[in-house]
């Protein structure tokens, strides 16, 4: 199966996010999935391309084995309008949503950006009957259903923490690392809720990244 094949049927429903009344993914759940399947893909961001009215557009390419893809995309407000003279903050978050868009172009949640409700493996597969409605749970089960639906998102919440940690180790600024955590706080604060223990973690690691960052280290130590 091609890269195509397998990152196009990827179902990112439980990733995809509303904002201002639209679906989007956010790149740190993209990045996790890409790594999941192919964890020696290599991104890179191109230089910024400047326009005369002050506008800038920012630039990324993803490459896996052999085959690149390059997305470009203008530094936007919320509105998605283009921002004359962006500041720092306004060219780093718009190039994280460039690098999902870049994903995209392998297949990853495109099907987002053309409106459809799944991914096209999922929409394509027959029907199946639908199944009569069951009965009402003893009350001891429906007690129970939340201990277990809390456990089924464990696994899931350890990878985001663990992708969280390598894009982290990335940041070279306060600025930045203030921008990934609002970026992601929706699901920050479901682990938050579920996992107490997983989000004291991630607390602890933005805490020590700061502190690196403000005594001019480039990199964890």
């Amino acid at each position: 199966m091609d890269i195509w094949q397998t990152l196009s049927a990827v179902n990112v429903e439980d990733f995809v996010q509303d904002k201002m009344g639209l679906r989007y993914l956010s790149w740190a759940n993209s990045w996790m999935v890409l790594m999941d399947h192919y964890p020696q893909a290599i991104m890179d961001f191109g230089a910024n391309e400047m326009h005369e009215d002050g506008t800038v557009t920012v630039h990324c390419t993803i490459v896996i084995d052999t085959y690149a893809r390059h997305m470009w995309l203008p530094v936007m407000d919320h509105r998605g309008r283009a921002v004359v003279r962006p500041d720092a903050r306004a060219i780093s978050d718009n190039k994280m949503r460039c690098m999902v868009k870049c994903l995209a172009l392998f297949g990853l949640g495109l099907y987002i950006y053309a409106g459809e409700d799944l991914p096209s493996a999922e929409k394509d597969a027959p029907k199946s009957k639908p199944k009569p409605t069951p009965a009402p749970a003893p009350v001891a089960i429906i007690e129970e259903a939340p201990a277990a639906t809390n456990e089924s998102t464990r696994v899931a919440s350890e990878e985001f923490v663990a992708a969280m940690k390598q894009f982290i180790d990335m940041m070279t600024t306060d600025e930045g690392l203030r921008g990934y955590w609002n970026d992601n706080k929706d699901q920050i604060t479901t682990i938050q809720t579920q996992h107490a223990d997983l989000y004291k973690k991630m607390v602890e690691m933005f805490t020590n990244r700061k502190a690196a960052i403000l005594k001019g280290e480039t990199k964890d130590a």
